[in-house]
């Protein structure tokens, strides 16, 4: 029985980058003296919210409910300049932690919308990524496409501007791309794919075609865990999203004789290899 682990797996840059600022801000933090919040989950893991959570860290869903004079740690998935703008107003402190390919794909769409392009963001619609990416432009010169259904509308637009969820896979971005070119004269690609992410589901890809069973790890409400798993799942249909060990089912590792394991950007490596010493233990 052999387990092997796609290369690649783990935190990426972005994610490392988010919890680092964010437990320096608990550490220097003296107990009572200020609050820190997020908006939302810093990054997607169900366990490290939790850690972070009992040490202290605050997950809001509304900026009124974060008190003047605290701390806020602008989580991985980047913030709406509106919301950072009225964080400021009531004297509170802002530890950016948005991941720089965030950053980037930010920059890109603001840049192309000054230069008269409709901008046009690749991406799940509700995903906290695309949701700040999309306020950096009037919301009249911007749409969001999540799949060939939001593409009624864009017929007239005469310069068609991409940018792309930093998660996204490059399979969508090609065949919407190719969709959008038949509808307007002039098209520019900004391909904001972060690097780790397009290695990451590349390891996925040929990992999945060689093993029995593979099993992406990560929360459910991950885009890039779950994109990888609809890659995976393309090339092996034994393919199971966990969120933990505990998710396992003894019968999809039966008649096995090697089983892949993979890692979102926001799974914790210690995650994993506690998944892969559990299937080693149960064939030992």
């Amino acid at each position: 029985m052999e387990v092997e682990i796609a290369e690649y797996s783990g935190y990426c840059f972005g994610v490392k980058r988010a919890l680092k600022l964010a437990r320096k801000a608990l550490s220097e933090n003296v107990p009572g003296m200020k609050k820190i919040y997020t908006l939302g989950s810093i990054i997607h893991n169900p366990g490290v919210v939790k850690e972070l959570s009992d040490k202290g860290l605050i997950s809001v869903r509304d900026i009124k409910d974060i008190e003047d004079g605290s701390i806020f740690v602008v989580r991985s998935h980047g913030m709406s300049p509106a919301i950072i703008d009225a964080l400021e107003k009531k004297d509170v402190k802002i530890i950016d932690a948005t991941c720089p390919f965030v950053k980037k794909a930010q920059s890109r769409a603001r840049i192309l919308s000054k230069k008269g392009f409709h901008v046009v963001v690749i991406g799940d619609k509700d995903h906290p990524e695309v949701c700040g990416i999309r306020e950096q432009v009037d919301s009249l010169d911007i749409s969001v496409v999540s799949g060939e259904d939001d593409l009624e509308g864009l017929e007239g637009k005469k310069k068609i501007g991409i940018v792309v969820q930093t998660t996204q896979t490059m399979e969508k971005l090609k065949h919407l791309s190719c969709r959008l070119l038949e509808s307007t004269a002039e098209l520019y690609i900004a391909n904001t794919i972060c690097d780790t992410t397009r290695n990451r589901q590349d390891s996925v890809r040929k990992l999945s075609e060689r093993v029995d069973v593979m099993l992406v790890v990560g929360g459910k409400n991950s885009a890039n865990t779950t994109h990888l798993a609809d890659i995976s799942r393309e090339k092996n249909p034994n393919t199971f999203h966990i969120e933990s060990s505990s998710d396992i089912k003894i019968e999809w590792l039966k008649n096995t004789r090697k089983i892949g394991i993979s890692g979102g950007a926001s799974t914790p490596e210690k995650d994993i290899l506690e998944i892969k010493g559990m299937i080693e233990g149960i064939k030992s």
